[in-house]
């Protein structure tokens, strides 16, 4: 755990840098255009990269070292913040360089990611891993917290090329806690394909894999699907609080959800582990979906961020309980390619999430309820209905609930 946390620390450090600047930078664009399209481009050129990418980075993973990706990702993403920051000074920064800069930095977390987490089960003990991964969410939830505030207060002051400069001072903090300490490499079988065709096939393993492990498809595609409807909400919250209000009531919005996450990051790592994983994330699911529900009934701020407090308060410890899951079932010489190839289906509903949801807000609901704010409202309601009603029949598959019970664990941590 001493290992893990030394490098945890430096990430956190690093990450909040990134949040810092991302946050300043939806609210340049949002400056920019006014447009819930164009500020929902930007979310989906950011994650765009996992479905594309992440079988390759999975494969990566698993057959490099995991500390040269690491360190490697952050310093190409570092040199891309300089660049950003170059184009700010002189005023050269158009909304179009944005769409690719941000995809080539979502391409570098896409590589860093199962590099990352596919190393955690290699650093700490299997009674551990709950802890771990609870103070992974813990961090989180602090940038989610910190950021918005921060970026909120400093965007007047020293604008989004200051925010950009805090982001490359951070990536330091990162390289500092990771360059000195080893990170054990699972043995895996040798190959003499390329690269592309090593991952193509270890894609195709990694599929048949999952499929054998029955229900394990079925809980991740449950996850795609509601990661589709929650990300329906998400991203209109920034175009409704900043039409309604301003930049700094959507970041006051996005503080309470940091609080949120930072509460629930901070009892994930607290709360005793349970054998009866899948069918505590399925009633913990069903209960904070009331909270875009309360969101989409007002215009007051108090409440949006009342509703979405109780919506985002239980994810750090569904994701917690969740990666665990994972961890246990999954030997750890297939985790990368396994892992990508999950991040890669969860992921995969997302831009079609973000690419539906500002047409839906700009042209559908906000004309159908004619009151500025509204229609998004109504996508919030609807989004939490939806959510309720498939928790309530995924806790009826009978396969999905039983995967504790019936696969078996796999524990050695060498």
């Amino acid at each position: 755990m001493k290992t893990f946390m030394v490098i945890w620390f430096g990430q956190f450090i690093s990450m909040l840098g990134s949040a810092l600047s991302a946050f300043g930078l939806g609210i340049w664009i949002f400056q920019k255009t006014g447009s819930a399209a164009s500020f929902a481009m930007s979310a989906v050129c950011t994650v765009l990269p996992a479905l594309l990418f992440a079988p390759f980075a999975g494969s990566i993973a698993d057959r490099k070292k995991r500390k040269a990706i690491i360190l490697l990702t952050d310093s190409i993403d570092a040199f891309l913040k300089i660049l950003i920051v170059t184009l700010l000074i002189f005023n050269k920064l158009e909304l179009w360089m944005v769409y690719p800069l941000v995809f080539i930095s979502g391409t570098l977390g896409t590589f860093q990611n199962p590099a990352f987490g596919a190393s955690i089960p290699m650093l700490v003990p299997t009674d551990k891993l709950t802890r771990a991964n609870g103070l992974l969410q813990f961090s989180s939830a602090i940038q989610n917290l910190l950021a918005p505030v921060i970026a909120g207060f400093l965007y007047p002051l020293i604008e989004l090329k200051g925010l950009f400069i805090i982001d490359f001072v951070s990536f330091f903090f990162a390289l500092a806690s990771i360059a000195f300490i080893k990170i054990p490499q699972p043995s895996i079988e040798k190959t003499k394909d390329s690269l592309v065709l090593a991952a193509l096939k270890d894609l195709k393993y990694a599929w048949k894999y999952l499929i054998q492990k029955e229900g394990l498809m079925q809980l991740i595609v449950f996850f795609a699907f509601l990661n589709f409807i929650a990300n329906l909400s998400m991203i209109l919250l920034g175009p409704l609080m900043m039409s309604v209000y301003n930049s700094q009531a959507y970041g006051n919005v996005q503080a309470g959800i940091g609080l949120a996450m930072l509460l629930g990051g901070l009892c994930s790592s607290l709360i005793p582990d349970t054998k009866n994983k899948i069918k505590r994330i399925l009633l913990i699911l069903s209960l904070c979906s009331i909270g875009p529900i309360i969101s989409g009934t007002t215009l007051n701020r108090i409440i949006i961020t009342a509703g979405f407090f109780i919506f985002m308060f239980p994810v750090p410890y569904v994701n917690t309980l969740l990666m665990s899951i994972f961890q246990i079932k999954i030997e750890r010489n297939v985790l990368g390619r396994v892992g990508a190839l999950m991040t890669a289906i969860l992921a995969a509903i997302t831009p079609i999430a973000y690419l539906c949801a500002g047409p839906l807000a700009d042209y559908v609901f906000e004309p159908l309820m004619n009151e500025k704010g509204r229609g998004i409202g109504l996508i919030f309601i609807i989004s939490g209905i939806l959510l309720i009603i498939s928790c309530l029949l995924m806790r009826l598959n009978k396969t999905v609930t039983s995967i504790e019970k019936r696969l078996p664990d796999y524990v050695d941590n060498q």
